[in-house]
């Protein structure tokens, strides 16, 4: 922090000056927009002819306004993820070109410096968004590191802290929780210590972050010191001792408190089973909100009428029953599995009619030629390859679920079963369909 306000308190050319001017006068209540033209601004500079000099300090003015704004619109699902995405990959790209063969070791440094920035603003994004992030990224963060010679305190020190991004297995997080993560690693991150020897193995050539296991490698991250410090912290959120100022204004102490857990497993090295991801094929009925997914397990006629394979409904008559019932007809659509794990599955739909489910919204989910019932489930991810074509990440959360309401009575509270909410019992299913099974037509709102 102390080099970025020497740096600013420098002279800057009649370039900086006006840049500085631009940016200062972006529309930053809407954020959007400002995202979107500071990338436009980027492009332009990377397909403009200027000395590295030049290039680097120019980008310096967009490295110090583009973490503010992509902060405020940290949603997943947003539009703000492609545009963060775009701008920080943009960076990155200028920083690069500024790397050449006569560039001074410092200004070297500083270059390098900022494209591991960008690239780490890239996989931010992705984090935030719970979309994969693009191929070849970390094998990029790591070339680049190399590239610097010898590192400074300060890039070793980044370079640390965007590892333990990494390695904080960070589409498991709750949402928010990446920006949870990169406060703690504010806090606890300078213990972290690059050595030849001990602790994760960082492979140059292996396009991830660390490997857990140990291996042959010539660089590693020592994160021995940081578990220490992390127990610590992790210790005074339960005595309920005060936190760090800026971890205490930023994050809420029982989010600290799960983050800390994770974060002691995550960032212990040695062999951890991985989840083990299973293509499949087939189909998965899917079901969008909570009040669809009630209805689809409790009321044993709607499930007869309008999920009865044997049996499909055309839409105008599927309407006119529920009309006449008096209820809404729930939004079910068909998606095509891809793999499946131990707790999750990968879902893609083609000619999707109507909205996909947002990330971080309920769905229920099931085989529609198998027996069971509908899964409790919520959206991780979800990315659009074209229009009307959507693949999205799925967390399974229960495999049967119990409505409770809260009866309050004086001086006591107790949840208690709704008896309205208990399922029928469910007929015996096949385990698989008939040879000649077709495929099920269901009615969309």
């Amino acid at each position: 922090m102390d080099a970025i306000e020497g740096w600013q308190g420098r002279w800057m050319s009649w370039r900086e000056r006006r840049l500085k001017a631009w940016i200062d006068a972006l529309p930053t209540a809407e954020p959007g927009r400002a995202l979107a033209l500071l990338g436009q601004s980027v492009r332009a500079l990377n397909a403009t002819l200027l000395d590295p000099v030049t290039r680097i300090a120019l980008l310096r003015h967009y490295t110090l306004s583009a973490a503010d704004l992509t902060a405020v619109l940290a949603r997943p699902g947003s539009a703000a993820v492609g545009l963060a995405t775009t701008l920080h990959s943009e960076m990155a790209q200028g920083y690069q070109m500024a790397l050449t063969p006569e560039l001074p070791a410092d200004e070297r440094r500083m270059a390098v410096a900022g494209a591991i920035s960008g690239l780490a603003g890239v996989l931010r994004a992705a984090y935030r968004g719970y979309v994969p992030a693009p191929p070849g990224l970390w094998r990029r963060i790591h070339t680049l590191f190399r590239a610097a010679g010898a590192p400074t305190l300060e890039l070793e020190r980044l370079y640390a802290n965007v590892l333990l991004m990494g390695l904080s297995d960070p589409y498991a997080l709750p949402e928010g929780g990446v920006d949870a993560v990169c406060e703690l690693i504010a806090e606890v991150g300078e213990r972290a210590v690059l050595s030849e020897t001990g602790g994760f193995a960082i492979v140059a050539e292996a396009d991830r972050a660390a490997d857990p296991a140990e291996g042959e490698a010539s660089l590693y991250l020592d994160t021995s010191a940081v578990l220490s410090e992390l127990a610590r912290l992790r210790d005074d959120i339960r005595a309920r001792r005060p936190l760090p100022p800026r971890l205490a204004a930023r994050v809420l102490p029982d989010l600290a408190l799960r983050i800390c857990a994770n974060l002691g497993e995550t960032w212990r090295p040695g062999v951890r089973p991985r989840s083990l991801r299973v293509r499949m094929r087939g189909e998965r009925l899917v079901c969008q909100g909570l009040a669809g997914l009630r209805r689809l397990r409790a009321d044993d006629r709607f499930r007869q009428d309008f999920v009865d394979l044997d049996r499909p409904w055309d839409r105008a008559q599927a309407t006119a029953v529920a009309r006449e019932r008096g209820f809404g007809l729930p939004r079910v659509t068909t998606w095509v599995i891809r793999d499946a794990g131990r707790s999750g599955l990968w879902l893609s739909c083609q000619d999707l009619e109507g909205p996909p489910p947002a990330p971080g919204t309920w769905i229920g989910v099931k085989d529609p030629f198998g027996g069971g019932r509908w899964l409790a489930a919520t959206v991780r991810w979800l990315r659009r390859s074209r229009p009307r074509e959507y693949a999205m990440g799925v967390a399974v959360l229960a495999e049967a679920q119990t409505e409770a309401v809260l009866r309050i009575a004086p001086r006591r509270a107790a949840f208690a079963a709704s008896p309205a909410s208990t399922p029928p019992q469910q007929p015996e299913a096949a385990a698989s369909a008939p040879a000649g099974a077709r495929r099920p037509r269901l009615a969309l709102p």
